[in-house]
């Protein structure tokens, strides 16, 4: 395996520069998620406010009954699945393990948000910049360089999901 490893330093890759945009995101979603376990994002009420925030006032009309009929009255299953749901997609795009799967975690994350947000605010600008380098990190399988996923694609070289 450390050998595998030490295979991503001296072949020549195209996918070093996606690397380390995999590397940036992994690391922001890691930090994220993290502030918000520690940082009160999952206490009760927390996300349930912000969300009643949006669904007033900048929601996408056709959006609302999802917040309104499960996001809020299940909220605090949400903030959990949020904050858990970015520490883990932050730990597998920083490994480069399992990257696809975790890119599609990272940008169904990203899209939500940015729907509850009404999308199209300069609050969103940075949304749409992670979806679309998110959606270049899945379609590079860029885990493939400097990643775990490097090891798993040698046994299975075709599967979907590096």
């Amino acid at each position: 395996m450390l050998d595998d490893l030490r295979g991503n330093w001296q072949e020549e890759t195209k996918l070093w520069q996606v690397a380390l945009l995999r590397i940036f995101f992994g690391y922001y979603f890691l930090l994220d998620g993290f502030g918000k376990l520690t940082g009160g994002f999952t206490r009760p009420g927390v996300l349930e406010k912000r969300l009643l925030g949006w669904a007033k006032d900048v929601a996408f009309e056709w959006y609302k009954p999802f917040l309104e009929g499960l996001a809020i009255p299940h909220h605090q299953l949400f903030a959990h699945m949020v904050a858990w749901g970015m520490v883990l997609a932050g730990l597998a795009l920083l490994l480069g393990f399992l990257t696809r799967p975790a890119a599609l975690g990272g940008i169904f994350m990203t899209l939500h948000f940015f729907l509850a947000k009404g999308g199209g605010s300069p609050a969103t600008t940075s949304d749409q910049v992670f979806m679309a380098g998110l959606l270049v990190v899945f379609l590079t399988r860029s885990g493939r360089s400097f990643g775990l996923d490097r090891i798993l694609a040698r046994r299975h070289p075709n599967s979907f999901l590096w």
